[in-house]
């Protein structure tokens, strides 16, 4: 069941195509240089917990993703992570996907990923198909009665590249505590 979302996820990208306009950009981390433009193979998507009590990063991350919360420090509050969940969401430089994310208390996230090329009419593989924008949205819902009462948790559009690692955002959950997601777009051959 899993390998045939995966399939539609990658059909889906392949086949859709979309403009975005641009909102609030996120925090990049360790751009790549237009000339240096990569084929898109997917995105690792990871959400943290952070606290401002405690110190330290999760061991079990990767060293983009130990850069970026590195990078931003000094920025955010939080001194302490802990990985919540994370997800490979198979892609291209151009479509859009979905899926789930197990949050704080096993609540569930559901989570929408929109990635739009250089130049959308561009062939894919060459130089201008390459990523260069995204939009991520993280919603939460529950039943209320006899509807369900939806809340976007974090809603953002932000430059990213193949090989770039880019906090999407925080939201504060509980007291001194965030969701914090991190995306990393991962470069054909990685």
């Amino acid at each position: 069941m899993r390998t045939m979302q995966i399939a539609i996820v990658a059909a889906a990208l392949a086949t859709n195509a979309a403009l975005a306009q641009a909102q609030e950009p996120g925090t990049s981390i360790a751009p790549v240089p237009a000339q240096e433009s990569k084929r898109l193979q997917g995105f690792s998507l990871l959400l943290l917990l952070g606290e401002t009590q405690g110190a330290g990063q999760p061991e079990s991350i990767s060293a983009p993703a130990r850069k970026a919360l590195a990078d931003i420090k000094d920025f955010l509050p939080y001194k302490a992570y802990r990985v919540l969940d994370t997800q490979w969401v198979a892609g291209s430089d151009n479509g859009s996907s979905s899926g789930n994310l197990r949050g704080l208390d096993d609540q569930n996230y559901q989570f929408q990923l929109r990635a739009f090329p250089r130049n959308p009419s561009a062939n894919p593989g060459t130089p201008g198909a390459a990523l260069t924008r995204a939009q991520f949205r993280l919603v939460f819902s529950r039943p209320a009665g006899d509807k369900v009462d939806t809340t976007i948790v974090l809603d953002n559009s932000f430059n990213i590249t193949a090989g770039e690692t880019v906090v999407v955002g925080t939201s504060r959950v509980q007291g001194e505590r965030a969701l914090v997601v991190l995306l990393t777009a991962v470069a054909a051959g990685k």
